[in-house]
């Protein structure tokens, strides 16, 4: 998929949240006692990723700006 320059603006604005929130979820999480074991910080884990990777393919798609077509004058 080649990407416009929308869709890397997109992308670079939302990297760092990529990359936070499925780490400091859990951690959060650990901090105010709400993990009981190291299968519930990996579960939440791995959904805050799947979760963060959903909306950012959501957002490159929607930030696609469609090109104009010149043959629907006709």
């Amino acid at each position: 998929m080649k990407l416009d320059s929308e869709q890397k603006r997109v992308l670079k604005a939302a990297l760092p949240a990529f990359l936070a929130l499925p780490i400091s979820s859990p951690l959060f999480y650990w901090l105010f006692g709400k993990l009981d074991s190291w299968t519930d910080a990996l579960i939440l884990y791995a959904g805050n990723l799947i979760m963060v990777s959903l909306l950012l393919l959501f957002y490159l798609l929607g930030s696609k700006i469609p090109k104009k077509d010149d043959d629907s004058n006709k």
